[in-house]
């Protein structure tokens, strides 16, 4: 088996997990990275969530990725254009021809006058990996794509080694620090840390819009897809979906006109269909995740031949769909902090001030699938950096929509440019740590803040 010791191994490369590679790479450490599928982005890229919703970031590689993205035609600043009425069961996204800079606000915002970012998968993909490529000097970097988490040992509170499964063969990686960019915080969970699925009880974080009692309830899941008008309507459901039963889902339609999906139309042709959502979160718990895969495409494609039926999409096909599963929520890290809804109302974390934040939003609740008791807008708000800290093993980072927020504040922080944000913090905190010979725990937040520019 082939050994590799390294600073700091990335588990999972989103915009977390890329974010935190860059970061780490500009900080001098030697990074490995792994990642399941065939390139980085995650459920930005291999998800089908190609764009980036409305609302603030602090500064970052965010404004990157958007210039070389705007500058090559492969995004474009978008506008709704068509609303979800009783007559019309989808929104519509297009080209609106303004700044970057519009994108970068929400709170307080018209919806008219909302902006986010349209990109193709296959270029955020791309600049993504060269951002991690160019960040890297003398051959620090190493990734792996195609690659599977199997296990880890611990000892004395730290991670030691790492298994993975590469196209290659077994690969044991010796780390001094981890991060866990993973989503479903398998790493994180093998680790011994405590960690938490569904809703929780109203009692455990003071949350007014939370539940009685702890609950299996999970936000939402989506199958997205790339419809093209190609002059041909779609044949049906293809043969392979034969064995996924449709009726109750067919009878769902037709009495709610169908679930409502967000229509973005592309750079370069063709529209992503974002359905909110193809099923109950809770699904994941109930079957094995190929499973849930294969019915939640059949149902994409059901409720595009059921759109053509109705008169919308005529001439137009599936001609892709996405090979990750949208999760919004899987397993959620109980840390150092957990931050609330309640915390979010405020603005920042009560006892920890704002001198501990290293990413801001302002994205609402959004609980797809169930209606939310939460204030429906709010100003921006901060995420602590000990809402990165496990609580259990010290040389570990979990920078992720899993990272330790509540249910309800979850729903709030898993946006892209959110994640990107945890990413950059989690990458510098690391390489912090690798300079100067400590842990997570013990990172001068002021000193973070201060590499990463925020003031």
């Amino acid at each position: 088996m082939r050994i590799l010791h390294t600073d700091i191994l990335v588990l999972g490369l989103g915009s977390a997990g890329s974010a935190a590679v860059y970061r780490a790479l500009q900080g001098g450490a030697s990074v490995v990275g792994a990642e399941q599928m065939a390139g980085p982005g995650g459920t930005s890229t291999y998800g089908g969530v190609n764009n980036w919703e409305p609302g603030v970031s602090f500064e970052g590689m965010h404004r990157e990725i958007a210039r070389r993205l705007l500058e090559r035609g492969d995004a474009f600043v978008g506008k709704t254009t068509e609303y979800v009425s009783a007559a019309n069961r989808f929104a519509t996204s297009d080209r609106s021809g303004d700044p970057y800079e519009t994108t970068l606000k929400r709170f307080g915002v018209h919806p008219d006058d909302m902006r986010r970012l349209h990109y193709e998968p296959d270029a955020m993909s791309a600049v993504l990996q060269e951002l991690m490529e160019e960040a890297d000097s003398g051959g620090r970097l190493t990734l792996f794509y195609n690659t599977r988490f199997v296990s880890l040992d611990t000892q004395n509170r730290r991670i030691r080694t790492c298994v993975l499964d590469t196209p290659s063969g077994p690969v044991t990686v010796c780390p001094k620090q981890v991060i866990d960019c993973t989503g479903d915080l398998l790493p994180a969970r093998m680790a011994g840390c405590t960690c938490v699925i569904g809703e929780d009880a109203r009692e455990t974080y003071g949350e007014e819009a939370a539940p009685d009692g702890a609950t299996r309830f999970l936000n939402g899941l989506t199958q997205c897809f790339r419809i093209t008008e190609t002059g041909v309507d779609m044949p049906g459901v293809p043969e392979e979906y034969n064995d996924v039963d449709l009726t109750g889902w067919v009878e769902h339609m037709n009495r709610t006109m169908g679930p409502v999906s967000c229509f973005n139309v592309y750079p370069r042709g063709g529209i992503y269909v974002n359905m909110l959502p193809t099923g109950e979160g809770d699904l994941y718990l109930q079957y094995d995740l190929p499973v849930l895969k294969h019915i939640c495409e059949a149902r994409a494609y059901r409720y595009v031949q059921w759109l053509a039926e109705k008169g919308y999409l005529r001439g137009w096909e599936i001609t892709h769909m996405f090979p990750l599963l949208g999760l919004r929520e899987s397993w959620r890290l109980v840390g150092r902090y957990v931050l609330t809804i309640e915390d979010i109302y405020n603005g920042f974390a009560p006892s920890l001030g704002t001198e501990h934040t290293v990413a801001i939003a302002d994205h609402p609740a959004d609980t797809h699938g169930r209606g939310s008791r939460c204030k429906d807008t709010y100003p921006g708000y901060g995420i602590p950096y000990e809402c990165l800290l496990p609580k259990e093993i010290d040389n570990l980072l979990v920078a992720c929509r899993g990272s330790s927020f509540t249910h309800l504040a979850a729903s709030s922080t898993r946006l892209s440019r959110t994640m990107l944000q945890l990413g950059e913090a989690a990458g510098t905190a690391a390489a912090m740590c690798i300079q100067d010979g400590y842990d997570p725990a013990d990172v001068d937040v002021t000193a973070l803040r201060k590499l990463r520019g925020i003031e």
